[in-house]
């Protein structure tokens, strides 16, 4: 049943654009939203955006800094929709003890303020001191830059203050957030490393030089060799991690993939070859647009949540539960999508075809700049680049079908309609290149927006069909049972 937001006390503001998000929020003010990117999609005009989403966005800020003191473009998605979650966790219950009745996750209502204290200036310092605790503990690395943005906001970041003034409130929360999850089983504090005992059953290979003879088990990942560096299997221990909503991570398991070798995956495999050789730049604008190496994967359904804020004129007090809700199923869509990763151990397409189609001469995408060629099976590759982990079941697929289920509940529609100008020659993989012109990413729905961002995975040659659509299906029913206990916390209902 699709529960509509409950209205608010604080009115709510018409706006001309609706996208949001430009990196760099640190140092953002509150209704400067003047160009298109990558991360932000469009402009938001002069739309006051919340404490909240300015929060949001200096997350994601930390995470490309995070990024760049990596030296990578890729992240590791779970840890990613972990933070965030935790963060805007975090946020919420500060803002529920100023609410009239919603109740916060660790507290409860008893931390509530009288109406008095209810005031959107309480609210907002209140949030931010919350979100800086977290971000904080959570990017240690980042420490100076949250102090900056908290001082950019005209707030003390090392104030005294009472347990019951607004930056009190904040840092109880927040505090008591952290405690419950630094126990959660993702290892924050030991660095994030498997606690699962995890070991690869094939041994890693190049893909440049890839040695059929050398793969013991081909239905199963095989990590490859990336920069002189084999992959690990990035946080296996997320299988068992505790989640929000669902009962157990693996409640909404997907069937196991095709045996190998048998007629389905034949037919999976030249689903790939016959997608790989005929490329258009639309597919492949659309596999480098979903990569969200500048947002991380999770992060790409941040901006669907601030170009919502900014469309319906969202505050502080639609913000906070909106945030919080994406964010949880977010959490939630990595623990169930790593659940089954972590069951099926199942082999990508960058090891499987090549292994299978050695020997044999097929017509395949070649290289940058190189189009269609006829090749030896072996020498098939991957049209983008290709994560450390197994395949089954899709990670974009099951984020993208949560995020897509919970905002049309929260919203009440399906109703999208952002959209993203790739322009001529700006791929990342064929630079100057791809496309030849500009092409028009249109997402008139949530779910037609999801159901891009998995078939993306497709056409970069990273997943099998069989891992999207699954992957889909868990990710909704995730967002599903996530909203109803968001809703339930919304509306003062604690278990």
């Amino acid at each position: 049943m699709t529960l509509p937001l409950p209205t608010r006390n604080t009115t709510r503001r018409r706006v001309i654009a609706a996208g949001l998000g430009v990196a760099g929020a640190l140092a953002l003010p509150a209704t400067a939203w003047a160009s298109e990117t990558r991360t932000g999609r469009r402009a938001a005009g002069a739309h006051q955006v919340s404490v909240i989403v300015r929060w949001n966005q200096a997350v994601m800020d930390a995470i490309l800094a995070e990024y760049k003191l990596a030296g990578t473009v890729f992240g590791p998605a779970t840890i990613n929709a972990r933070a965030l979650a935790v963060i805007h966790n975090a946020i919420y219950d500060a803002w529920a003890c100023y609410d009239s009745c919603a109740v916060g996750t660790r507290f409860g209502g008893s931390l509530r303020r009288p109406r008095r204290e209810r005031t959107l200036a309480n609210k907002s310092e209140a949030v931010s001191y919350a979100a800086h605790l977290a971000m904080r503990d959570l990017f240690p690395n980042q420490a100076a830059a949250a102090d900056s943005f908290m001082r950019s906001l005209g707030y003390d970041p090392n104030a005294q203050a009472g347990p019951n003034t607004p930056a009190g409130i904040g840092r109880r929360t927040a505090q008591a957030v952290l405690d419950f999850r630094h126990q959660d089983g993702a290892n924050q504090g030991g660095g994030y490393v498997d606690t699962t005992g995890y070991t690869a059953v094939n041994q890693p290979q190049s893909i440049a030089a890839f040695d059929p003879a050398l793969v013991t088990a081909p239905e199963h990942w095989t990590p490859l060799i990336v920069g002189g560096k084999a992959q690990k299997f990035l946080t296996p221990q997320f299988s068992v991690m505790t989640p929000f909503a669902l009962t157990r991570p693996d409640q909404f398991t997907v069937a196991a993939p095709p045996a190998y070798p048998s007629t389905r995956m034949s037919d999976a495999i030249e689903e790939l070859v016959d997608i790989s050789a005929g490329l258009t730049d639309e597919h492949k604008a659309i596999a480098e647009f979903w990569l969200d190496n500048d947002v991380t994967p999770p992060g790409a359904q941040q901006s669907w949540a601030r170009f919502v804020s900014a469309r319906d004129g969202y505050g502080i007090d639609e913000d906070a539960p909106l945030f919080f809700g994406l964010n949880m199923a977010e959490c939630d869509a990595a623990i169930g999508s790593w659940a089954v990763k972590r069951q099926y151990d199942f082999a990508r397409p960058s090891t499987l075809v090549p292994y299978d189609r050695r020997g044999q001469q097929i017509r395949a995408w070649g290289g940058p700049g190189q189009g269609t060629v006829t090749m030896d099976g072996v020498h098939w590759r991957a049209y983008v680049a290709v994560p450390g982990f197994p395949a089954t079941v899709s990670g974009h697929s099951t984020f993208s079908g949560a995020a897509a289920e919970f905002l049309r509940r929260f919203t009440g529609t399906d109703s999208f309609g952002d959209s993203y100008l790739f322009k001529a020659g700006t791929s990342t993989v064929e630079p100057g290149l791809t496309p030849a012109v500009d092409v028009t990413l249109q997402w008139p729905t949530f779910t037609a927006a999801a159901e891009q961002a998995g078939i993306s995975r497709i056409y970069g040659g990273m997943h099998w069909s069989f891992d999207n659509g699954p992957g889909l299906e868990m990710g909704h029913k995730i967002g599903g049972v996530v909203h109803r206990k968001a809703m339930d916390l919304l509306h003062g209902s604690h278990n």
